[in-house]
């Protein structure tokens, strides 16, 4: 009779415990966060990001990907450069996806996520609405809004904010700047570097909490897996689909660095400036027009990329300190005899001054490989402008 109520309790139990598994996962959903590793171009030097789900339920396997724009749109060229280019969500199979990176030798590590039935439902609807036409495009901001900050909203909103917390910490005091560094030394791209902090504004300075560290691939995936709520891991498993197999950039020689350009350059006009001969200062005068012409016209699409286009990340440029529009037309005074128009550029190389403290303030404001040209601006400015003083006052 024992042996009777003891089987009868297991059978019940084996079933409860079957009815419980059933409606776990009764939506037949499987869904994971796809990180890909960096590649060699600019364009995937930061990694990517996208959501993968397996509906075993109808036997799809598709990964949704918000990082999509149409290179062949007639006017991409001048949507990407005034920041109006769209990009949006797309969807593809899973087997098609792999192959790309597989095919670039690029890693792909999948996290598969811990969200009940209802939460999987709530997620796979909002990428159903998201991939209609009508509300697939997005304006694309590379700091704020874009393919990874996407599916961050979309892990992360879920459920109410006290639910998922990202607790992995920051490195002190980041900014969204140093983060790109990361990746861009890394792939020893000192031009590359140069040029985006050129371009990238005083937002880029702002300090980071976890959440917004976020807008890098990498740092979602560590974000998710540091995460829990009520107890419970955001990732359920990890794993590598696909190992990194791409060689290891190497460091590139000083001498083919923006530190080395600019040095030389600041080495050539102190020498050429010393010499005293009239062969030499009309090389000079050559070599003055160049130099402010050059930085003029680099402030003008400073400017225009403020300004003219739709780029937030490119706001409150304090380049612009030094790369002066106005260089453009006082280089047409440099060999005027009334000094009172040439006086613009003493003044001028006081204004260069003022980036020494910003450097101590603000340290990745301003590329470091551009101090020697800075300091070369103001010099070549006090010495025009000293010049203009003496003769401005023999001629009063």
């Amino acid at each position: 009779m024992k042996g009777i109520k003891r089987a009868i309790s297991i059978f019940v139990f084996g079933c409860i415990m079957m009815q419980a598994s059933a409606q776990s996962d009764s939506c037949k959903l499987r869904i994971s966060l796809l990180t890909c590793s960096p590649g060699s171009e600019l364009y995937s030097v930061f990694g990517h990001s996208a959501l993968r789900i397996i509906d075993s339920a109808v036997g799809t396997d598709i990964v949704y990907n918000f990082g999509t724009f149409n290179f062949g749109d007639p006017d991409f060229y001048s949507k990407f450069v005034m920041g109006r280019l769209m990009y949006y969500v797309n969807q593809e199979s899973f087997s098609s996806f792999k192959a790309e990176y597989e095919y670039d030798r690029r890693g792909i590590i999948e996290q598969v996520l811990s969200f009940n039935c209802a939460e999987k439902k709530s997620i796979q609807e909002k990428l159903f609405i998201n991939v209609r036409e009508e509300n697939k495009y997005y304006k694309y901001d590379f700091l704020k809004d874009n393919c990874t900050t996407r599916l961050r909203d979309i892990i992360f909103g879920v459920r109410n904010q006290q639910a998922y917390r990202a607790l992995f910490a920051t490195k002190t005091n980041s900014s969204y700047r140093d983060y790109l560094h990361v990746y861009l030394d890394k792939a020893n791209m000192d031009w590359t570097k140069l040029g985006i902090d050129l371009l990238i504004g005083l937002d880029g300075e702002q300090i980071m909490n976890s959440n917004e560290a976020m807008y890098l691939p990498d740092y979602l995936m560590k974000g998710v897996s540091a995460s829990e709520g009520r107890g419970i891991k955001l990732v359920l498993a990890e794993n590598n689909l696909l190992p990194d197999l791409q060689s290891k950039s190497t460091e590139n020689p000083f001498i083919q660095t923006p530190l080395f350009f600019f040095l030389l350059l600041f080495v050539f006009y102190i020498v050429i400036g010393n010499l005293k001969s009239v062969r030499f200062e009309k090389i000079k005068r050559i070599l003055d027009v160049f130099l402010f012409s050059l930085t003029g016209l680099l402030g003008f699409i400073l400017l225009f990329m403020w300004l003219g286009t739709d780029h937030m990340s490119f706001r409150h440029n304090v380049n612009l300190i030094w790369a002066m529009p106005l260089n453009v037309v006082a280089v047409f005074f440099l060999g005027d005899k009334n000094a009172k128009f040439k006086k613009y550029f003493f003044y001028y190389s006081i204004l260069t001054l003022f980036i020494i403290p910003l450097i101590f303030i603000l340290p990745e404001a301003i590329n470091p490989a551009l101090y020697p040209l800075i300091i070369l601006l103001s010099y070549r400015s006090w010495i025009i402008g000293r010049n203009d003083k003496k003769t401005l006052k023999q001629s009063v």
